[in-house]
């Protein structure tokens, strides 16, 4: 039995995301400096073709970070390019074939407006070798070619064009890439490193947490319109009668269940705040299994029912009653043309 397709990449000119891909079945995908060489040649000519512009980045043994911008929403093809690229030229050079990368990269979309999620995402890239006990002070972490940090703290030099320093810097109030901000970034860095290695591990660890789960990192604001790109994604897709999963699908499906809800109960006669009761709920609970994708069981919980059964059993009921009773025909005919949106 063939799946449901995974979810659709949010891709708008301007979005941040933080990329993540591993090694086939964890395998290393650097074996020596001369990989590490070839994968950043190979990003580079991504950056030139899909106009992407690199924040931050580390090479792990197994796997890689990015911190990317894309000028143009081309995430995809970009990423596509990128994979299939390095992974032909290293099975060239070692003389392998088949897959070097596992199914498919995570790409978390970041809010670069509001707060800290940026800085959050690009210590987090940055601090992955001390995390994975690599490294046992800053200065280790920052004298490495394969993590942005050192460039940026001027520590390694060369920077490449395509790693940008004005995002960065940005966050913590500087600039200009002059010495003094050059030191500063790198004993931010220090501090960082210290505490990973210290006693701040735990509290980094719950920050941390919000990176590496979930497909969106942000301010609320920065949610509700990341759902709403989401959102009319899948309307276009259920014209199409494509179907997608994933956190950000559910997160969406969820969101526009919730406004489906109110929009059929104020039809129905019910202010806001107020309880729907009776048969009023297999009502609003049949329209939403119709317009949306949300389980039984989160729907029951959202209309204060003890059990996803009890709800399943009143919508099966429902139909039955809608064969023969003319007033409930006529509640129904209120709301069964409204529309997920």
């Amino acid at each position: 039995m063939r799946g449901m397709p995974r979810a659709p990449r949010i891709e708008f000119a301007g979005a941040l995301y933080h990329v993540m891909n591993r090694g086939n079945h964890r395998q290393r995908i650097f074996a020596d400096n001369q990989d590490r060489e070839m994968f950043l040649a190979t990003l580079a000519e991504t950056c030139k073709a899909a106009g992407w512009v690199v924040h931050g980045f580390v090479l792990m043994p197994n796997h890689y970070h990015l911190l990317i911008e894309t000028v143009r929403p081309t995430l995809v093809k970009g990423m596509q390019w990128l994979n299939s690229t390095y992974t032909l030229r290293y099975n060239a050079r070692h003389k392998q074939r088949g897959h070097l990368f596992q199914g498919r990269y995570k790409a978390l979309l970041v809010d670069g407006v509001e707060g800290d999620y940026f800085l959050t995402v690009s210590d987090y890239i940055h601090m992955n070798p001390a995390r994975a006990k690599m490294v046992k002070s800053g200065e280790e972490l920052l004298g490495q070619k394969w993590n942005s940090a050192g460039w940026l703290a001027g520590v390694v030099k060369g920077r490449p064009d395509w790693l940008r320093w004005e995002r960065v810097y940005g966050e913590l109030g500087m600039e200009k890439w002059g010495v003094r901000e050059r030191k500063r970034f790198g004993a931010h860095m220090r501090r960082r490193v210290e505490e990973e290695l210290g006693s701040g591990r735990e509290e980094q660890g719950e920050r941390w947490g919000a990176v590496r789960e979930g497909w969106c990192y942000g301010s609320e604001g920065f949610r509700v319109e990341m759902r709403e790109r989401m959102r009319r994604m899948l309307v276009g897709a259920r014209r199409v009668e494509e179907k997608w999963s994933g956190a950000s699908v559910g997160e969406t499906e969820e969101a526009m269940a919730v406004e489906l809800m109110g929009r059929a109960m104020k039809v129905l006669g019910y202010g806001a705040g107020e309880e729907v009761v009776g048969v009023d709920r297999y009502l609003v609970g049949r329209l939403v299994r119709e317009q949306t994708r949300v389980g039984v069981g989160w729907l029951a919980g959202r209309m204060g029912m003890k059990t996803r059964g009890s709800l399943a059993v009143g919508l099966c009921l429902l139909g039955k009653r809608l064969e023969s009773d003319g007033e409930l025909q006529k509640r129904w005919k209120k709301v069964k043309d409204l529309q997920a949106c």
